[in-house]
């Protein structure tokens, strides 16, 4: 049950935090050079910091399970979470 539950997690968590890519693509990745860049990479920057603080304390949670099972656990739940990301965010692309 522990590891369903860690998979579930980590899928939310590898969603939101590619997530936050999209979503803060346009304002950061520009090619002119201006200051107005650092607000919007501030914010996603703390975002990223909170999700890492979450992933960081849930590996320390489940210290039953051995490293090697969260570690392919944690790449399966990537792929499922790019699936989703991409399901979720085709709409967006194509504008």
């Amino acid at each position: 049950m522990n590891n369903l539950k860690f998979f579930a997690y980590q899928v939310l968590l590898s969603f939101m935090g590619i997530a936050n890519d999209i979503l803060f693509r346009e304002f950061i990745y520009k090619l002119d050079f201006t200051n107005n860049r650092l607000i919007p990479a501030l914010i996603e920057t703390s975002i990223n910091l909170v999700l890492l603080f979450f992933v960081y304390r849930l590996y320390f949670a489940l210290k039953t399970t051995k490293l090697r099972y969260k570690i392919l656990l944690h790449i399966a739940a990537f792929i499922v979470g790019v699936i989703f990301a991409g399901l979720a965010f085709i709409g967006v692309m194509e504008t």
